[in-house]
């Protein structure tokens, strides 16, 4: 009898496929997805620190002319004759070229950082590809993603200063893509690239010399360098720094550079003790951890008063100090087990170190740009936690192509909600950096207590719209936002020097010289006025408050400092005039006048003390002069009525008072002396029409 057989169905195997994976369209989706991030910032202005070492930078607006001088001072020594500790010229020597090349346009700076940004994601892609080769591809690709998104890295794409940060980290992660290049070719031009990468890093910026630990740490865990191959290899880099610190030397005069780190800059300058200064290094250590987690509130400055001084007795202190001294303890245990996990919190460590605040007590409080370089560590270790997690090298189909990587599943789903999620507010953050007003109104309803940008955001308001403003209500909306701003300012700093000194400038724009000479006296009261701007406003002030004696000193200095200002002339010999000093007065118009020939001003002020001394004749030949030189000069229209009025000639008086309105409707004198003029002249009607005009504008008589 025949048994009957079974059917056996045969066992399923695993098929694995170990063609090697494609990284081409890898390459090029980070190329456009770092370009696309980033786009919306190619026409933005020059914002915030710009000026410094770009647009009020005399070297860079030099060109290429001034390169040598770059290279042979401090870092913003085209800026201020402030002694400083930086030294930074590549980038500075960057901008003097774009500077040249766009003709003082932002858009060749944009556009560099963009390329720069793009090149440094390529660089990351490749060295993190090294480092993870005993990974699923999916884990270099996440964590370079994760960097190429992290909204943490918009301040320094966006603003063009932070291109110093940008070749920084740049060089510093070229110069172990060609260490690894080296090691695995063995050809010595890798090693001379790589030391060459090095010593542009480090005159990008010298917290670069962080990167002396990386190198030798990256040999011990990802290749299988004895320590003293790790040891020699390292020596040229040691040189290079050696060298540079020694061209840095010469060029500063000392080491480390002779600076005064100032409150405004820096809260920790107020702690009251070192254990405080400690405690809050740590509380911010904290943040940045925060903000590299949920990068929601970013703002560009966080100086004082923005993060108070805190004890150790604060949770934040404590977290803090958990996370950096438990991290480092940890990633030290894990050293002997070569784990990517301790590389990855070393790395992170050891390039905040320098700019933590712990051991070096910096010119900030806490910036996100401090943090760019770290955050490469810290994408890493997030990438190998979610390998680890879902244990996504452990699967045994090994994948060879981007559509089996990016097929739907828990992980990736997780992985692109994070992606869309950074990158959203990677690109709407790139908004706020628009210019200065639109970053500086953003950040100071996030920042409200940061007496910086309080001070900035005032100024600016102040500087870039209230005083290019034609329309007289508009100016005015724009000096008491300032006002506002800048008052915030001083009462959170009340030794805040600029704040005050810009504060008055906002009040005597608005015409309220008893505030204008409050400020200004707070603000000379912290530091003497030094340049013949800040004297010829104060000497204004107190001239237009009635304080003739200290007008005229202040200006008189002025003219000492500048001699060729057409502007110091004027006023000084304005109040000089209403001081009664004629002679002396005249002359300096005269002295206005041969400066700058077209000065209508000068001959507008003349003819003010002319008509003061009852010499109308004279008066009515400068404000002739002066409607020549500008004809839509409201005011002068105004006094050669009032001369023609005095004299008695009221049909030309009448004439003269209708075109100084015509020119500008809200000149309430000129409607005030229109109303005298046709009561004078018996229509009581014109008169009373006039009046309620000038009554609507605030004027009475």
């Amino acid at each position: 009898m025949n048994k009957k057989s079974k059917n056996i169905i045969p066992e399923k195997k695993m098929v694995v496929d170990n063609t090697p994976f494609n990284w081409t369209p890898v390459y090029f989706f980070v190329i456009l997805f770092s370009f696309l991030l980033y786009a919306n910032t190619i026409n933005h202005d020059f914002t915030v620190d710009d000026g410094t070492v770009i647009a009020n930078n005399s070297f860079t607006k030099k060109g290429v002319d001034g390169i040598k001088d770059i290279f042979t001072n401090s870092y913003r020594a085209g800026f201020w004759d402030r002694k400083e500790g930086l030294y930074r010229p590549l980038s500075v020597a960057m901008f003097a070229i774009e500077y040249q090349i766009g003709k003082g346009s932002p858009l060749p700076g944009h556009i560099m950082n963009i390329i720069f940004y793009i090149l440094t994601s390529i660089v990351v892609l490749s060295v993190l590809k090294r480092i993870l080769q005993n990974f699923h591809p999916l884990i270099p690709i996440v964590a370079t993603l994760l960097f190429v998104a992290h909204p943490i890295h918009t301040e320094v794409v966006a603003n063009i200063k932070s291109r110093d940060e940008l070749l920084s980290f740049f060089f510093g992660i070229l110069t172990l893509k060609l260490l690894f290049n080296y090691l695995d070719k063995n050809k010595i031009h890798w090693m001379i690239l790589s030391c060459l990468a090095f010593l542009l890093a480090l005159f990008s910026k010298e917290s670069s010399v962080t990167w002396i630990g990386v190198y030798p740490l990256a040999l011990w865990f990802i290749t299988d360098k004895k320590i003293m191959d790790i040891v020699k290899l390292s020596i040229p880099y040691l040189a290079l720094f050696a060298l540079f610190m020694f061209i840095r030397m010469k060029i500063l005069g000392t080491i480390t550079g002779e600076q005064e780190i100032l409150l405004i800059n820096n809260s920790l300058v107020g702690a009251p003790d070192k254990a405080s200064q400690l405690a809050t290094a740590f509380g911010i250590l904290a943040r940045y951890v925060g903000l590299l987690i949920i990068p929601a509130s970013l703002v560009f400055d966080y100086s004082y008063n923005t993060i108070p001084n805190i004890t150790f007795g604060n949770p934040l202190a404590l977290v803090g100090f958990i996370l950096t001294i438990g991290g480092l303890i940890y990633a030290i245990r894990l050293l002997s087990k070569k784990s990517l996990i301790a590389f990855a919190i070393l790395f992170y460590l050891g390039s905040i170190s320098l700019l933590s605040n712990l051991f070096l007590t910096l010119e900030a409080t806490m910036g996100e740009r401090f943090v760019y370089t770290a955050s490469f560590g810290f994408c890493l270790l997030v990438a190998l936690l979610i390998d680890k997690i879902f244990k996504v090298s452990n699967e045994k189909n090994k994948t060879s192509s981007i559509a089996a990587i990016l097929k739907p599943n828990g992980t990736s789903i997780f992985l692109l909600l994070i992606l869309i999620a950074f990158s959203a507010r990677t690109y709407s953050r790139n908004g706020d950096w628009k210019d200065n007003i639109t970053l500086l109104s953003h950040d100071v309803k996030i920042s409200s207590e940061s007496a910086r940008i309080r001070y900035a955001y005032g100024s600016a308001l102040l500087v870039e719209k209230a005083l290019k403003e034609k329309d007289n209500n508009q100016k005015t909306i724009y000096l008491d936002q300032a006002i506002e701003q800048l008052t915030k300012g001083v009462s959170l700093i009340p030794n805040y020097n600029d704040a005050w000194y810009n504060l008055g400038v906002a009040y005597k724009e608005k015409n309220d010289f008893k505030n204008a000479v409050y400020a200004f006296e707070q603000a000379r009261s912290y530091k003497a006025f030094d340049t013949d701007e800040k004297l010829s406003n104060a000497g204004v002030a107190y001239g237009s408050n009635g304080q003739l004696d200290k007008a005229v000193a202040d200006l008189r200095a002025a003219v000492a400092l500048n001699p060729n200002s057409s502007d110091n002339y004027n006023n000084l010999g304005l109040y000089l005039g209403e001081s009664k000093m004629y002679e002396e007065s005249f002359a300096c118009f005269e002295k206005a006048i041969a400066i700058k020939p077209n000065f209508d001003k000068a001959y507008y002020n003349w003819g003010n003390i002319y008509a003061q001394q009852n010499n109308f004749k004279e008066a009515i030949t400068n404000y002739k002069k002066a409607l020549s030189l500008n004809p839509s000069y409201a005011d002068a229209y105004n006094n050669l009525g009032n001369c023609y009025a005095v004299m008695g000639i009221k049909d030309s008086s009448l004439y003269w008072f209708n075109e100084s309105v015509k020119l500008d409707p809200s000149n309430g004198k000129a409607w005030v002396n229109l109303s005298i003029t046709y009561r004078m002249m018996g229509d009581t009607i014109k008169a009373n029409e006039c009046l309620l005009k000038a009554r609507e504008l605030g004027f009475n008589f």
